[in-house]
Order: C-alpha cells, then sequence, then structure tokens
C-alpha cells in the first residue's frame, strides 16, 4: 500500500517553502543548500522509508518571559527542523477536523486581531456584573500525557493508513533524551516538546472535546493554544467543562492565570488590553513599543533625523513587507488617545534626536484611567524640544493619519508606505 504522507512530504513545492521558512528561522545556509541537492532528499526518502531516520535530540534553550520567569524550549538539529517544519505544515493540511474552529492558534489566515474584535463585540452584548473568565493550562507543552499524543498521531494513520512519516515522530516523542544548556545528555519526559515545530500542531488538536463542549454553550469560547476565554450567560458552566476536560488528560489550570471579567475593567488577551468595546494595546507590548522606539531614536549615538525617521518608519509602517507594526495594531485598537498618546512619544523621540535632549518620559499601562490605558511618563525635555523643533516632522506620517488610510482604504495605506 502506498504511504501517502510520505510521498506529500517530497513534493517540490513543500521543500521550497519550508526552505525559505529555514533562512527566516536562521538556519544556515550551508545546511540549507544541502537540503536542495536530489541525492541528499533522496538518502532521506530512503533512511525514512527504511526506519532508519531518527530525529535528534534536541538541545534546550531557556526564554525570557513577561514575568521575568524562563521557558524551557527544545530545539532541533538544522536537517530536523526542516523536516519537522514541512510535517507540521503537512499535519494542518491533511487533519482539518481535528482542529476546532474555536481553536484559533498557528492556523495561516487567522490573526489574532480578529478574534479579540470578536471577543470585544460579545462583551458588548452580555449583561451583568461577570460576564466571563480567561484561563491558561499550567504548563501546557509540557504535562500532556504520551497517550495523548499517540492518539492524535493514530488518528491520522486511520484516515491515510499507516506512514513511516508517522514512525519518525513517534520515535520522536517516545524519546526522553535531551541536551540541556551546558551540553549534558539528559533524559526526562518533554510532552509536546515546545520549540518543535509539530508542537504547534499537537496543542490545537489535543484538546478538541474541550473546544467543542465550550463551543456547544451559551456564550462566545475561543483557545489561542494553552489560552482560553469564555465570554457569554454560561461561563459557570464553561468552568465546570473546563476543569473537567483538564482533569480527563492528567493536567491543571494555572490558579494565577484565572481571571474573572467584567465589562468595565480592562484585561489583557492575546497581546491585547480590552474593556467592553475597547481594545489597546497589553502592557507588554506598549514596553516593547517604547524600546523599539527608543532603539532608532535617542538610544542611537551619532544619528541624524533624517535616518531616525526612516529607521522608524521601517519598524512602524514597512515590517517585513508583509506585516509591520501598523498593520497588527492599527487595525485593530481603536481607543484614539492611546494612538495620539503613542503618536506623541514617536515625535517627541524624533525631536530629542535633533535637539539631544533626550529625557522625554516614557510609556506605561495604567488600569484605571477614565479613557484608554496608555499613560505617558513626564519627560523633563519634552516641553523645551517642542518649543525648539517644527510642529511637523516631514518625512513622518502620524500614527493618527496612517491608522485612518489602514482602516477606510488598504490600496491608500499601501500608496503611503510605499512612498516612505
Amino acid at each position: 500500500m502506498e504511504d501517502k504522507i510520505l510521498r506529500m512530504f517530497f513534493e517540490p513545492d513543500r521543500w521550497e517553502y519550508a526552505l525559505d521558512k529555514g533562512v527566516d528561522k536562521n538556519i544556515s545556509k550551508s545546511d540549507l543548500y544541502q537540503l536542495t541537492k536530489p541525492e541528499k532528499r533522496a538518502e532521506m526518502y530512503q533512511a525514512i522509508k527504511e526506519g532508519c531516520y531518527e530525529i535528534a535530540p534536541p538541545h534546550t534553550a531557556q526564554i525570557p518571559k513577561d514575568n521575568g520567569e524562563f521557558r524551557t524550549v527544545y530545539v532541533n538539529e538544522p536537517t530536523d527542523r526542516v523536516f519537522l517544519s514541512i510535517v507540521n505544515d503537512l499535519l494542518f493540511e491533511l487533519m482539518p477536523e481535528m482542529i476546532h474552529p474555536a481553536c484559533t492558534s498557528y492556523q495561516k489566515g487567522i490573526g489574532c486581531g480578529k478574534v479579540v474584535q470578536d471577543i470585544s463585540r460579545r462583551i458588548c452584548e452580555t449583561k451583568g456584573d461577570v460576564i466571563g473568565w480567561k484561563s491558561d493550562f499550567s504548563k501546557y507543552f509540557d504535562s500532556v500525557p504520551i497517550r495523548f499524543i499517540d492518539e492524535a498521531f493514530d488518528a491520522v494513520e486511520a484516515k491515510y493508513g499507516h506512514s513511516a512519516i508517522i514512525d519518525v515522530l513517534r520515535k520522536y516523542y517516545h524519546c526522553d533524551l535531551y541536551f540541556d544548556i551546558d551540553g549534558t545528555l539528559k533524559e526526562t519526559y518533554q510532552s509536546l516538546k515546545q520549540g518543535c515545530s509539530v508542537a504547534s500542531w499537537l496543542a490545537n488538536v489535543i484538546m478538541y472535546s474541550l473546544d467543542e463542549r465550550l463551543s456547544a454553550l451559551n456564550g462566545e469560547y475561543v483557545r489561542y493554544s494553552d489560552d482560553a476565554l469564555f465570554v457569554g450567560p454560561d461561563f459557570q458552566k464553561a468552568m465546570a467543562i473546563m476543569e473537567d476536560e483538564v482533569a480527563k488528560r492528567d493536567m491543571k489550570l494555572n490558579p494565577k492565570k484565572i481571571e474573572y471579567l467584567t465589562p468595565l475593567r480592562w484585561f489583557k488577551f492575546l497581546g491585547y488590553s480590552i474593556k467592553g468595546a475597547d481594545i489597546s494595546m497589553s502592557p507588554t507590548r506598549i514596553k516593547t513599543f517604547q524600546k523599539e522606539i527608543e532603539a532608532r531614536t535617542i538610544r542611537l549615538r551619532d544619528t541624524t533625523l533624517r535616518k531616525a525617521i526612516n529607521a522608524v518608519n521601517r519598524y512602524l509602517y514597512h515590517g517585513n513587507g508583509e506585516f509591520s507594526w501598523a498593520t497588527q495594531i492599527l487595525s485593530v485598537c481603536n481607543v484614539k488617545k492611546d494612538i495620539q498618546t503613542l503618536n506623541e512619544f514617536v515625535m517627541d523621540c524624533l525631536r530629542a534626536v535633533v535637539t539631544k535632549k533626550k529625557k522625554v518620559g516614557g510609556l506605561g499601562f495604567v488600569a484605571t484611567q477614565s479613557e484608554g490605558c496608555i499613560q505617558r511618563g513626564i519627560g523633563r525635555n519634552v516641553r523645551a524640544n517642542r518649543e525648539k523643533t517644527e510642529k511637523q516632522i516631514s518625512g513622518y506620517l502620524t500614527l493618527n493619519c496612517m491608522q485612518n488610510a489602514l482602516v477606510t482604504n488598504r490600496g491608500v495605506y499601501r500608496t503611503l508606505v510605499a512612498n516612505l
């Protein structure tokens, strides 16, 4: 019987796409070049088919979290990373029925902004002092028992037949070896192996029954990997089901991350802050924005205004050519006061490049403001800098202007960006 998954795995278009992604993920060009050779792929094909191909034990890396703690991720070798990337894309393509529509993580064409806008609308439609909750699975990527991972792979083979590709995955997920940050080979259960490409597919499919049960209730339910949110009259029933489904998998909710929601209080979700109909930036995104703008202006020595403007424009509007800060934020955040506060900060940083007086104050999150949640710190040089420089900054288009263009006419927005 033909191994359909193995055949699809070696389709040229998949390899071309994966190798392009490899460049973006900083896999060395020499490693990627080797994988362009037909003989190298033929060798891999034979090894997989004969059951000889094995994914090497990953090495760990520590990624800082917002709360100051660190998250352990598992990093694979270059060839294995390309292999796993192709397999992950293939699993999403072949098994769409295993991912519930309420699960929105790691999928092409589903942006966090659209999810947040839908949640905001549902909040406005829901009455009551408490209208829902958001929660987080405790150590989700580290705590899913192996039997549920095997069940996911079983479902793939039930549809497409036995595959040598799935054999490689099973062997990898049943192997507990890894190299720690000091390069010492150790052994411990790694569950979904966060950092491995296939972990994203597994994270989506493992909780399908939870997604199905909560979506049947009266309310708006959404899950993004290990973050879940429910808004609506049935929020208490929803929490009981959540606890039941998590217990079935020998997992737990993070008690520090369970938050009951009210329509008059800001809460953060998927990188945004939400309060009723108002959507703004999360505290982490606010701080990141400040650091990125400062890095291109007041933190640079010997830069010029023109260079600073170009650098700021690239960050705000050009991005990687497909996505930018503006397309992610300005199309979703609707609190005009917050956008104005951000814009004033950008312009004050640019003015400080001219005057060399760089105490312009920072940005922070304040949940108790009557309007918006972004607050500007007091900057000693702001007033003097504004008096000494032009009100308008040539070459810089304000955030307010670009937001108006973005939400009314994308063609106009793209033209403005192209002319910067």
